[in-house]
């Protein structure tokens, strides 16, 4: 087997990284390299010598049970995965600015951050998180049913579980439509995944032949009375020192732009299923009772004497395992049995029928994680570098295979190619005395030009649903291929379900000297740049490709006042990703009938270097529309650069990057702003209204809350506080006795969505509760402690009172508030064109002081008129609003913007 740096080695989970079990930081960081030591060993004796495999199906990143998961890996020895539906693109941030498909890789990359703890695999279907549903038929109509259920059938004959978990029921009870979406789905796939009259091509064309899984649990951690099964997940893990529960709890804690910190609480847990289906007939007592989990019951062919050969070998297998496992934990001890039971289990998977395609095969896997173990248990270390970490294509690159022999034994080693224009082939086999250390150093190109985004990505979306290689949405999908050709594929075509498309890699064969031919096996490493840094010692980072000339236009999103032919500015940012020099013309691409700017002339001479041009644009008199403007970067052999790679980068994920083309949109509708000193703004989590407030013309000024607790307040005509920041500034709860009396003597506040602990905290000047629901329907009132009657509730977990349909009908509860005249009459035309929501965090229930101007509400459902609400303080207005600006705003809606532009002038029109 080989690789390249344009094919990319595959970045989900196939064995568990010793080293990031054992660390106590984020698992998903690149790490030197380690053997993981005796732990790591410990760990991966318990996935071997048996055939257990569970499937768990929800809707979400952070809906998975991740304590179930940890005590099938490191309980039970099991092969778990989670499939999640979607990958979150709908939610909110907690802690940056990533929305959409951004957030879905930054959730993605949380996920498989949480896996390397837990051990589990990680897969997804094509349904993109079109934001909250409140009905079953509303997801079905974001979300065609027959695809969502092929790719949950496509992953169930793929990973082949005995078991699948569904963490939903299926029923309304699950609230969230798309939670009920996926418990159909898990159980519908369930019971038609063995059918090979149904989506037969996934055989015909990928090669997965129909599976039948043997039982269907439902998790009833939300509905105890249920269960039929409770395991214990706090049982301490001898590798860890910790107990599953802790180690889920640190995998759940990963989940941070979700706001899901967890408490690693010691002593028992109670992990509870309850048992749907059993197809044994005889598997009540325990999790795989009824299920023959031996490897020999992965044979795939008839009873005979091969049959009996690899039986045989499974035996032998098992108990060269079961003396491992007796076995002192030292790697010199072990190394020579695993090397043994690595060649048992070779020979019998000689005689096996193993099926071609994309269906993983457990035999394989745990030849690979044999692999592993042996590297490890003879002290083999491996590591491979480059000279960078932001490659263009075609650029030269410096790769380094480092390997040294710490163990005892005499190692012979084959380096593989590395990059994908290595016409060497594999290099002259060398061999290792013990504390050896070889190093090969190449210098090669790579040439891949769309690994900088991820498959899914590169493909517009159809409708709520992705686009992958060769998937059935696209027009030309290949006919008639057999799944026996599936290695002439173009890339990508197995990439279906899985988390990313991989990251570059380096791959070394290794065998102990003597040991025959069939000794060989592979070992991979991450291509890695590092460096040294004074306060923190050795960073390292991804390899990434990124384009020769990186292009960002800004603002990408804008809008512009109808009729005005003031001149406008648009800000072109090139970045170099090459070594040598690059040099051309920057240039806007302009809708036609507009007066063409000139191109202007750049010239790059290193790598990362970054140039700024500014264009001024003056479009004729438009009276609405939307339009688009391109930013090109063409250099002097005319090959033009159109996007600009964006990194999704946090201290607890893997860096992830993705292309975004240099495109504006303009949107052309009526805007009177109101005349203002200064705006001041808190900003709250994945916040970009102060930027789009500015775009049109409004001076804003950034604020914290340490800021409203110390400065002079009455500078500013109106205080904006973001959503969600009384979560994400940790000052501003403090500085709330000045926000109020600011606004008492004269000022504007306006509050825009916060979650439960602003009801729950002396925040709101009047009255205010916001619904929560329990599992099950419960309903439940949380209410603010400045309330002038009623208690404090406590937060909990559940719905809100909102608005999921952007096309909801609005109307006007009062025609002669300032806010719907003044500076810009309201109409029906501006609640035209929302994205993903109305709003969100209405509230419930109010002190008559409050007053309501809106009503809207999602089909059959009972009005809300919580979702702005207008009071006066003193002298001064305070609003709370749960719309959700923070969409809309950014993305440039013009009605939005006339709205927000009104409340901002509230101060001026309202009634002394």
């Amino acid at each position: 087997m080989s690789c390249s740096l344009g094919a990319r080695v595959p970045r989900y989970p196939i064995f568990v990284l010793p080293l990031l079990l054992l660390s106590s930081i984020a698992g998903a960081q690149l790490q030197p390299p380690s053997t993981g030591g005796i732990g790591a060993l410990d760990q991966d004796l318990r996935m071997l010598g048996a055939n257990k495999r569970v499937l768990m199906i929800a809707a979400h990143p952070d809906d998975e049970d991740t304590e179930l998961l940890t005590v099938l890996g490191r309980g039970l020895g099991a092969r778990a995965a989670y499939l999640s539906l979607n990958r979150g693109e709908g939610g909110q941030n907690l802690i940056g600015d990533e929305l959409g498909e951004a957030l879905g890789l930054l959730r993605t990359e949380e996920l498989l951050a949480a896996r390397q703890l837990d051990g589990a695999g990680q897969y997804f279907t094509r349904a993109y998180d079109f934001g909250f549903s409140k009905t079953l038929e509303d997801t079905w109509a974001h979300w065609p049913r027959d695809s969502v259920l092929k790719d949950v059938v496509r992953v169930i004959r793929r990973f082949r579980p005995q078991i699948v978990v569904s963490i939903f029921s299926g029923t309304p009870r699950d609230g969230h439509g798309q939670h009920q979406a996926a418990g159909w789905a898990a159980q519908e796939a369930f019971r038609i995944a063995g059918d090979s009259t149904r989506f037969p091509e996934l055989y015909g064309e990928e090669g997965l032949p129909p599976w039948t899984p043997l039982k269907l649990y439902r998790s009833t951690r939300f509905d105890t009375t249920a269960t039929t099964l409770t395991m214990d997940g706090g049982v301490i893990d001898p590798a860890v020192g910790q107990s599953y529960h802790q180690i889920a709890m640190r995998g759940r804690s990963l989940h941070r732009s979700q706001d899901m910190g967890q408490l690693q609480g010691i002593g028992p847990s109670a992990v509870r299923l309850q048992l749907v289906q059993d197809r044994t007939g005889r598997g009540q007592d325990a999790l795989f009772a009824g299920i023959d989990t031996t490897l020999g019951s992965s044979w795939f062919g008839g009873d005979d004497p091969a049959r009996r050969q690899w039986l045989a070998a499974v035996r032998r297998y098992g108990q060269l395992v079961d003396s491992a496992r007796r076995s002192p934990r030292d790697g010199v001890i072990q190394a020579p049995i695993l090397r043994a039971a690595r060649a048992v289990l070779n020979e019998g998977q000689r005689v096996r029928a193993v099926p071609l395609g994309f269906a993983e095969d457990p035999v394989a896997e745990q030849l690979d994680r044999l692999a592993g173990m042996v590297q490890r248990a003879e002290g083999l270390v491996f590591d491979a570098v480059a000279d960078d970490d932001r490659v263009a294509p075609g650029q030269p690159v410096t790769t380094t295979m480092t390997v040294w022999n710490a163990g005892s034994d005499t190692i012979e080693i084959t380096r593989m190619p590395v990059a994908e224009d290595d016409h060497n082939g594999e290099k002259a086999n060398a061999i290792l005395a013990p504390g050896g250390v070889l190093r090969w150093t190449d210098v090669r190109a790579w040439t891949d030009t769309t690994s900088w985004t991820p498959y899914f990505l590169r493909y517009p979306r159809a409708g709520d649903m992705y686009v992958w290689p060769y998937s059935d949405q696209q027009i030309d999908p290949p006919r008639g291929m057999n799944f026996r050709a599936f290695q002439a594929l173009p890339p990508g075509f197995g990439w279906k379900g899985q988390p990313l498309a991989g990251d570059p890699g380096a791959v070394l064969r290794f065998r102990l000297a003597g040991s025959g031919e069939d000794g060989w096996m592979v070992a991979r490493r991450e291509l890695a740049w590092r460096t040294n840094d004074q306060a923190r010692g050795e960073i390292r980072r991804p390899v990434q490709l990124v384009p020769r000339v990186d292009v960002r236009l800004d603002p990408a999103n804008e809008v512009w006042r109808a009729g005005a032919v003031a001149p406008q500015h648009f800000t072109v940012t090139i970045r170099h990703g090459a070594r040598d020099t690059t040099m051309g013309t920057v240039s806007l691409e302009l809708p036609p009938g507009w007066a063409p700017v000139p191109a202007q002339k750049f010239t790059l001479t290193r790598q990362e270097e970054e140039q700024e041009f500014r264009f001024t644009v003056t479009p004729p008199a438009l009276r609405g529309g939307s339009f688009e403007v391109r930013a090109v970067a063409t250099d002097l052999n005319r090959h033009r650069y159109q996007v600009g790679v964006v990194e999704v980068n946090y201290p607890h994920i893997h860096p992830v990057t993705y292309a975004r083309n240099a495109v504006a949109t303009v949107h052309v509708a009526p805007l009177a702003l109101p005349s203002l000193a200064r705006i001041g703004y808190v900003r709250g989590a994945a916040d970009r209204v102060p930027e789009a407030l500015e775009s049109v013309g409004l001076p804003v000024e950034l604020i914290t809350g340490q800021d409203l607790a110390t400065r002079p307040l009455n500078r500013y005509s109106v205080i904006v506080i973001g959503p969600r920041a009384w979560e994400t500034d940790a000052a501003l709860p403090g500085a709330n006795d000045r926000l109020l009396d600011y606004a008492r003597a004269g000022g504007t506040v306006i509050v825009q969505y916060q979650q439960y602990g602003y009801f729950l905290g002396n925040y709101a000047p009047y009255l205010l509760t916001v619904g929560s629901r329990q599992p099950g329907g419960t309903a439940v009132t949380v209410t603010s402690r400045n309330a002038t009657q009623g208690p404090a509730g406590t937060a909990l977990l559940g719905g809100h009172d909102r608005v999921t349909d952007e096309t909801a009908p609005v109307t006007i509860l009062d025609p002669r508030h300032p806010l719907v005249l003044t500076p810009n009459r309201l109409g029906p035309d501006d609640w035209k064109g929302w994205v993903q929501e109305r709003g969100l965090y209405f509230a419930r229930s109010w002190d008559p002081a409050w007053k309501s101007v809106f009503e809207m509400h999602d089909p059959g459902e009972t009005p809300l008129e919580g979702g702005l609400l207008i009071s006066r303080v003193g002298r001064g207005t305070y609003v709370y609003t749960g719309i959700a600006f923070f969409r809309q705003l950014p993305a440039g809606v013009p009605g939005a913007y006339r709205l927000f532009a009104n409340l901002l002038a509230l101060g001026r029109g309202m009634p002394r």
